[in-house]
């Protein structure tokens, strides 16, 4: 594919940069981690890929801020088992499950999702970048210049830091807490500093005061000014944050101002992106809002999310809702970008190729690809061989390769029976006496129409589909009201999946005993 004239917008930014890239994105592990931080690392995922694609070296990097404090806990946790460990590092609490730490235990939940989405960057623990000494330099730098960066929140955001004020927590050498200590004084070499039971509403310090030095892990640096400090260890060229970030005046503003002021570095190019929503609703991990990336991850195949993901700008928020017939759509647009991947022909949008090469999980080749809508159909009639139905559909025998689509959808169009679909998708076969009141019901052209056609049921779909259209215009009907007819007395609703194949997984004498109720 010739990337050099593609619009798609990762292909875009490509060409606006020069040397090698350091693509970073990272998230705070402290709870169960919401599918919206997906985004954030498919978003870059993308970049990463594109920018290899155009033969520039990038390396991607994944932080895992370990060394925040627990400021929030998880309503799925206890409360009176774990409030003791407010306020202290998530790397040094224990794991809900007893193995590793309470980071680890929600990190690896959340790695292991993104990694089926086939993002696997490089991971880096930020406790480690601190107890290595790898932020010592940072620290320096912005404790002699806590002023500065004093003037810069005054400037930039327009918050008010009193004055003395030093952006650093220690770890509190009694109680291990590394959200309620209040530095005080810096010397070059050792801080000063106290654990106050009232500093934060969310953890209570122990009172103690101490002395210590704030490098190799000693305390940590409140995220504004972080964010800069890892850019400036990293060498970090590129990274995008979700719009509460990147508002005038809002984290991002500041962590630039510090990065060029104390650092002397320019910031990386900024990429913002929206929310990705469930059910219209922003969630947080923390809080237990929402749905988890595991969760989500369980209801539609990993290249599905990617592609949903991958599809839109950054800028484009995305809703997510699973009910009725969302996810049914979703794989119908899933289908029609691997067409135009190789048919890309008389396009009506020129990224789609693009957008489904970098949705893709593995290398594939064209197969045939049974509609989910069609697969959740067959699956409620219990005499069909969803195998054979089929390959009767694609005309020849299915390969290894779409044996494991056929049997990946029926995975999750059996979830989306059972969990999302809406009554109108639920098939319900109609007994031969319900059928003929429906059949009653009919117009008296409809009614005429449909015992036409009971005698071109042997045809194939093409054809039916060709006799379907000649025989509603013989009797004066609009096609869609002979398909209303044919699904009223099939499943006794006026719309339902595609008719032909409908009519075939019920089979012959299903069919011609409803469409022609009064020879039997």
């Amino acid at each position: 594919m010739d990337y050099s004239k593609s619009m798609f917008w990762a292909d875009q930014l490509a060409r606006s940069v020069s040397g090698k890239q350091i693509v970073h994105d990272a998230k705070t592990p402290s709870g169960r981690v919401h599918v919206g931080a997906l985004r954030g690392v498919v978003i870059h995922d993308v970049i990463y890929k594109t920018l290899k694609d155009h033969s520039i070296k990038a390396e991607f990097y994944y932080g895992d801020d370990d060394y925040d404090p627990m400021d929030s806990l998880p309503s799925y946790l206890d409360e009176a088992k774990w409030k003791q460990y407010m306020g202290m590092p998530l790397s040094e609490i224990p794991s809900p499950d007893g193995s590793g730490s309470y980071a680890d235990y929600f990190m690896n939940e959340f790695i292991t999702a993104y990694e089926k989405l086939d993002a696997k960057p490089k991971i880096y623990k930020t406790s480690e970048l601190y107890k290595t000494g790898k932020f010592n330099d940072a620290i320096k730098a912005i404790l002699s210049n806590a002023e500065k960066i004093r003037g810069i929140y005054k400037k930039v955001s327009g918050s008010e830091k009193k004055e003395g004020w030093l952006p650093f927590n220690v770890v509190c050498e009694k109680c291990g807490k590394i959200g309620t200590t209040h530095v005080y004084e810096f010397n070059g070499e050792t801080v000063k500093y106290k654990c106050e039971p009232e500093m934060v509403k969310w953890a209570k310090g122990c009172g103690h005061s101490g002395e210590t030095s704030p490098y190799n892990g000693n305390g940590k640096l409140p995220w504004k000014v972080e964010w800069p400090s890892v850019w400036s260890i990293m060498g970090v060229t590129i990274e995008g944050a979700g719009k509460d970030h990147s508002t005038p005046g809002g984290a991002r503003d500041i962590a630039d101002a510090v990065l060029k002021e104390v650092f002397q570095l320019n910031p990386p190019l900024e990429v913002p992106y929206e929310w990705f929503l469930v059910g219209g609703k922003k969630m947080s991990s923390s809080k237990g809002v929402g749905v988890s990336a595991k969760e989500v991850s369980e209801l539609i195949p990993p290249e599905l999310l990617r592609f949903l993901m991958a599809r839109y700008k950054p800028q484009t928020a995305i809703n997510f809702s699973p009910d009725g017939d969302y996810i049914p759509k979703l794989f119908d647009d899933f289908d029609s970008f691997a067409k135009a991947f190789y048919h890309p022909e008389n396009l009506r949008d020129p990224d789609m190729p693009r957008i489904y090469e970098l949705s893709r999980i593995k290398e594939t080749s064209e197969a045939y690809l049974p509609q989910f809508s069609l697969v959740a159909f067959v699956l409620q009639v219990p005499s069909v061989n969803e195998e054979e139905f089929f390959e009767q559909q694609k005309g020849s025998a299915l390969t290894q390769e779409e044996k494991e689509i056929l049997k990946e959808r029926i995975h999750y169009a059996k979830i989306w029976l059972d969990k999302f679909a809406d009554e109108d998708s639920k098939l319900k076969q109609l007994s031969l006496e319900e059928s003929k009141k429906e059949f009653d019901s009919l117009s008296e052209a409809q009614q005429n129409a449909l015992r036409e056609f009971s005698n071109q049921l042997g045809l194939s779909d093409f054809d039916q589909q060709g006799k379907a259209k000649e025989i509603s215009l013989s009797n004066g009907l609009k096609i869609q009201e002979f398909f209303a007819a044919s699904y009223k007395v099939l499943i006794g609703k006026e719309r339902g999946p595609k008719l032909m194949p409908l009519m075939r997984a019920l089979g012959k004498e299903f069919v011609s005993k409803r469409f022609n109720p009064s020879n039997f």
